[in-house]
């Protein structure tokens, strides 16, 4: 997902399309995959998260087999956009899921090295995704692209089935009996109930303030993704590639670090997050001027500070704010707020950009839309703490 804005300008130019119209790609492809939350908590419950995550892995690697061949740029808004977002939520936010099922006592570690390993996918694949379609074109780089996230398939053969899980399975099991019709509208139910739980907004408001953060932080999170690259060739980089790598390098170490400290309980969760907001935003409203390939790679540096801490934060704060019990249904909603925020954001920054005609505007909106994550999640901590 962090590579897509290296894909965009080409997506642009092959379907001769505005900035603003070729925005909507990532925003609908990420938008639906944040959106998909409460349908793949609810999924995971029902069937497994195993064979969530096989299925919807096959699907997001078809449809990026599949989005090259569309005829026309909204028709692959509807298969790499929406499906492909919703089958990439299925894939990706499950796996968060099955973390807290696994860990309890070490659950901070575990998730650092888990959204670590995306760090490495941006570091390793910005710059492959570069050197692919200079070489090879933007079709051809979808096509290895999706060859690539087939491997998740792959992957979650291993997965061992977790408690909860195998409580699934016997639930499955006992439909053999002559209760079949009774126990498959139970399912059908809770499925149903489960994706529309949103009684935790109304009893917690602590919670409550870290959706409103989320939603914000994600209004704006993959806006400096889109227009870094663009920003740069505007200067003449040419290997603007390397910015994006550098910050998903520099992501790793800083994720799995997030990740030790939350065991260590040095600081709350929830603390450390409103640390990394604040950070992320001095650094965006600064980035526009800064106008050199060398003070750029410095950003991209510092920047993977709190990009870290955004991403592997959130699974313990969760869980330290509602507990594990709860942590699917408020992962679910989290993340279609998320969602809501994606899908908007880099389509109304591109709005905002066409308009008063300068990508600056776009660092500037997502500055202030960090300054208004970082004190929500404030509210919530020290909502936590009363």
């Amino acid at each position: 997902m962090y590579s897509l804005g290296i894909l965009l300008k080409d997506v642009k130019n092959y379907f001769e399309i505005s900035q603003k119209k070729a925005n909507l790609l990532p925003s609908f492809n990420i938008g639906f995959m944040f959106l998909s939350g409460p349908l793949t908590s609810a999924l995971a419950a029902q069937f497994g998260c195993r064979k969530v995550i096989m299925l919807s892995g096959l699907v997001h690697s078809t449809m990026y087999i599949i989005s090259p061949l569309m005829p026309n740029f909204d028709l692959m808004l509807l298969s790499f956009g929406l499906i492909g977002g919703l089958s990439y939520g299925c894939t990706l936010l499950t796996g968060f899921v099955i973390l807290v099922d696994y860990f309890d006592v070490k659950l901070g570690i575990a998730n650092g090295i888990a959204v670590a390993s995306s760090g490495l996918g941006s570091f390793a694949f910005a710059p492959l995704s570069g050197f692919l379609i200079k070489n090879y074109g933007w079709k051809i780089t979808m096509y290895i692209m999706g060859a690539v996230t087939f491997l998740c398939v792959l992957f979650a053969v291993f997965l061992k089935p977790s408690k909860n899980d195998q409580k699934t399975m016997i639930e499955m099991e006992s439909l053999q009996n002559g209760k079949f019709k009774i126990r498959k509208k139970t399912g059908i139910a809770n499925f149903l109930k489960e994706i529309f739980n949103f009684n935790l907004l109304k009893e917690n408001k602590a919670y409550t303030c870290i959706v409103m953060s989320n939603f914000f932080i994600f209004f704006a999170y993959f806006i400096p993704f889109i227009y870094i690259p663009i920003r740069a060739n505007d200067l003449g980089i040419e290997n603007y590639s390397w910015i994006i790598g550098i910050i998903g390098m520099a992501n790793i170490p800083i994720r799995v670090l997030f990740g030790f400290l939350c065991d260590r309980k040095f600081l709350r969760a929830i603390h450390m997050n409103s640390f990394c907001l604040l950070v992320a935003t001095v650094l965006l409203l600064s980035y526009y001027y800064l106008k050199s390939f060398t003070l750029q790679i410095i950003f991209g540096i510092l920047f993977a500070i709190p990009m870290a801490g955004i991403n592997s934060l959130p699974t313990k704060y969760l869980v330290d704010q509602v507990g594990s019990e709860k942590f699917r249904n408020a992962n679910g909603i989290t993340n279609l707020f998320r969602g809501f925020g994606v899908s908007f954001g880099p389509f109304l920054a591109g709005i905002l950009c066409e308009k008063l005609e300068s990508n600056f505007y776009a660092f500037v909106f997502s500055g202030f839309s960090f300054l208004i994550a970082f004190i929500f999640s404030l509210l919530s901590g020290l909502l936590r703490k009363n």
